[in-house]
């Protein structure tokens, strides 16, 4: 039963910080809201994070026999994935405004001015892959899954599902919003995983 609840938590909290950011939402918060929007977002990291803690804390305590048993040379390619997530989560954020990402510049600007043709940030990370945070997670998620008890591999497994599908989510959001310019860069750079070999022009 305890593992039921905690699966539904998972995907009650994946879906809830899918269903905050889609375009209809947010238009809809915008228009009721006005000049207090410009708190929308820090509002909504604050609440993902103080909801994600203890769904992660509530899963580390429920025991149970390991999954998936590694070897210690296995477990040394497990801590090399956890890593590697890490910094390619780290890598995304030298990319674009972190204080925009976390919602602490709009708070701070609260009227935002007409803005001219939306610009895609195609250096670093994202002119390999259109969605490094995603990659990144995906990663540390499923290196996570293994050597751990039931709940820590369910609870993994649920947001490993959900990096793949929020990576698409964001993605067709993005075309809306954005148009041409966004589907040229689909055209241009993969979205999660990179190209090995570029074709020639």
């Amino acid at each position: 039963m305890k593992y039921i609840a905690l699966c539904s938590l998972w995907i009650v909290w994946c879906f809830q910080h899918s269903f905050f950011t889609t375009t209809k939402v947010t238009t809809w918060f915008k228009n009721r809201l006005g000049d207090k929007f410009a708190f929308y977002r820090i509002f909504y990291n604050l609440i993902s994070l103080a909801t994600v803690l203890p769904l992660l804390y509530w899963q580390n305590q429920i025991p149970g026999t390991v999954v998936i048993r590694l070897s210690p040379l296995l477990l040394v390619f497990k801590y090399i994935g956890l890593a590697s997530g890490v910094l390619i989560v780290a890598g995304s954020f030298f990319t674009f405004d972190v204080l925009e990402f976390t919602g602490i510049k709009q708070a701070s600007i609260p009227r935002e001015k007409p803005g001219g043709t939306p610009v895609i940030r195609k250096h670093g990370l994202y002119s390999i892959i259109r969605h490094p945070m995603y990659l990144g997670g995906l990663i540390y998620c499923i290196s996570s899954m293994t050597d751990v008890p039931p709940a820590r591999f369910l609870g993994f497994f649920i947001l490993a599902a959900y990096m793949v599908i929020g990576a698409g989510r964001e993605d067709r959001r993005l075309a809306g919003e954005l148009g041409e310019i966004y589907i040229n860069y689909q055209k241009e750079v993969p979205m999660l995983l990179p190209k090995i070999f570029k074709q020639g022009k």
